[in-house]
């Protein structure tokens, strides 16, 4: 073969095979790649490949369509874009009961029967068990086409008695899910392992195909009727990256009063309306680093919040997870409202630095990542103070520098330039950083990250525990905190004692945006804080519009904006 040599990978759509760019993007792609005096090497969905020398002429093309005529399976473009498989999720609406019985009847009935017939009953029935699966792969469809779900594929990962698995889902899911496979109705990505912690490790990707896309589409859906029931939102974890798994345990008083906080945090959650207004679609779009765009799914299906403990401790991470916010930038963020309110985010500034100078006794510089020039080539300061907080924050997490600085130049955008430093040069960074911070220099690399992030999460409980007591939805990240903007200095302040009440000192904090309450309108005229007003209230678009509708109408809540104290 010729040089160069490119690779894609096939994805099917309307029963042809196609490079994956989307169906606009088809031709462009393909007279890209035939144009060229190029060796092209097309993956196949088992793994093989189909290579051809490509030249200018129509008759290799003829014989390349030919060649993916002939493929059988269809397969999962990405494996990466994905989110776990919801195992709370249930529905009684009619479309999706009467798919599945479809499903069910054509596939699964025959067999199932006579299988059931003697033996131990499955605590969920099976038909309920592939209720569940349909259930989500409309959810995921419906958010994105492309998105897949993970799951396990190994017998041991599912226990229907687990604390973790409030339907009682069985490790015949994973026939059910094989089964959908011969059937055509879900694509499959098998998981890998290579080692604890590597890198490409990743359980087993589903899902829906084409022909199961079309069933879809024929459905009208009353999305009222899908509901997550309740689950275990206290997780204690052990192992490394997507092959962590969550373990048993048995409560104790402390995981008992976890449990009551998190419980009314949820509740308090589920009866406030939370949304861009901007959105016309339920759902914002980011870039991932490799400049991809990634949906995010907005609405109170995707806001449960959870705890989740690492390593098999209780004194490990400890950090709330889950709701749809946690997966936006700070620029969407910004745009969130509370109950149709505008908002605040208020963050501790430096907070991991903050807490180990505050157990060390000793005092930061006003911006600990302030460096002289020169650390970065051909970065302004701003742009190199970014990069310095990246990688300080990444060596906190970090076991040795080198998994240091490998994590860091993994975590800068495809086509950053820092992403070919070597490990030299950002080890002299790291060591000036430790010139500059002597106090802070034994915890870089040492991997005393997942430590902090225990002592964060017990700042923001305390937030959480306060915020809702008094009847406030606040909205965590990690580091900051959302409020509506009525509301800021209420949220400054139990911040402020929060950081008191666990490390002994406050942690000093920064606004994104000034809140209606704050200290600076009193010198103002009244004019000028309602002209902030009006510039933060903005437009409603109708799709905003009719999801507040459709919550009010759901919840038998009206949605009240929140007034200033």
């Amino acid at each position: 073969m010729t040089e160069p040599l490119e690779v894609y990978a096939l994805v099917q759509r309307e029963g042809r095979w196609w490079l994956p760019y989307g169906p606009e993007a088809d031709a462009e792609a393909l007279a890209r790649v035939f144009n060229s005096d190029c060796s092209v090497v097309f993956l196949g969905p088992d793994g093989g490949s189909l290579a051809y020398d490509v030249t200018n002429e129509g008759e290799e093309v003829v014989r390349l369509e030919a060649a993916l005529e002939a493929v059988a399976q269809e397969v999962i473009f990405d494996p990466q874009h994905s989110r776990p498989l919801n195992t709370a999720i249930w529905t009684e609406d009619p479309a999706l009961l009467g798919l599945v019985q479809e499903i069910w009847d054509e596939h699964f009935a025959t067999g199932e029967a006579e299988k059931q017939k003697g033996g131990k009953k499955p605590r969920r029935p099976y038909i309920e068990q592939l209720r569940v699966l349909v259930t989500d792969l409309y959810l995921a469809w419906q958010e994105d086409p492309l998105l897949c779900l993970g799951m396990p594929f190994s017998e041991g990962a599912w226990d229907s008695q687990s604390r973790y698995n409030p339907l009682g889902l069985s490790k015949h899911l994973v026939v059910l899910v094989k089964q959908l496979q011969a059937a055509g109705l879900v694509r499959v990505s098998a998981g890998s392992y290579a080692a604890p912690g590597a890198k490409g490790n990743r359980t087993g990707r589903i899902q829906a195909s084409t022909e199961l896309q079309k069933r879809f589409e024929a459905l009208v859906v009353d999305g009222r009727a899908i509901q997550v029931v309740p689950s275990e939102c206290i997780i204690l974890k052990e192992g490394e990256g997507d092959y962590s798994r969550a373990v048993e345990y048995q409560d104790t008083d402390n995981t008992l009063c976890m449990r009551q906080v998190l419980t009314a945090y949820n509740d308090l959650l589920a009866q406030t309306f939370i949304d861009i207004p901007t959105l016309e679609q339920p759902w914002a779009v980011r870039q991932d680093n490799r400049g991809k765009d990634i949906r995010v799914a907005v609405g109170s299906r995707h806001q449960l919040v959870r705890r989740i403990f690492s390593r098999g401790s209780w004194e490990m991470n400890g950090r709330f997870y889950g709701p749809w916010w946690q997966g936006l930038n700070s620029k969407l963020r910004s745009q969130i409202f509370i109950n149709d309110t505008p908002t605040v985010e208020i963050d501790f500034k430096a907070m991991h630095i903050q807490i180990l100078a505050a157990q060390q006794g000793v005092e930061l510089p006003p911006d600990p990542y302030e460096l002289p020039p020169g650390q970065f080539p051909d970065t302004d300061p701003d742009e190199q103070r970014r990069l310095v907080k990246q990688l300080v924050l990444t060596a906190l997490n970090a076991k040795d520098t080198r998994s240091a600085c490998s994590a860091f130049r993994e975590g800068l955008k495809a086509g950053h330039p820092g992403k070919h430093l070597k490990n030299t040069s950002l080890q002299k960074t790291i060591n000036t950083f430790s010139e500059h911070i002597p106090a802070l220099a034994d915890n870089l690399c040492s991997d005393v990250g997942i430590r902090l992030m225990f002592t964060d999460s017990q700042i923001m409980e305390r937030v959480i525990t306060h915020s809702t007591l008094l009847g406030l939805p606040v909205l965590t990240i990690h580091d900051s905190a959302i409020i509506p903007y009525t509301h800021s200095k209420v949220l400054e302040e139990t911040m402020k004692q929060a950081a008191v009440e666990v490390v002994g000192r406050e942690i000093p904090l920064e606004a994104k945006a000034l809140g209606l309450d704050h200290d600076s309108w009193k010198d103002d005229p009244v004019y000028v804080r309602l002209d902030y007003q009006t510039c933060r209230e903005t437009e409603r678009c109708e799709g905003y519009l009719t999801r507040l509708k459709e919550w009010e109408n759901t919840t038998g809540r009206e949605v009240v904006p929140f007034n200033i104290l």
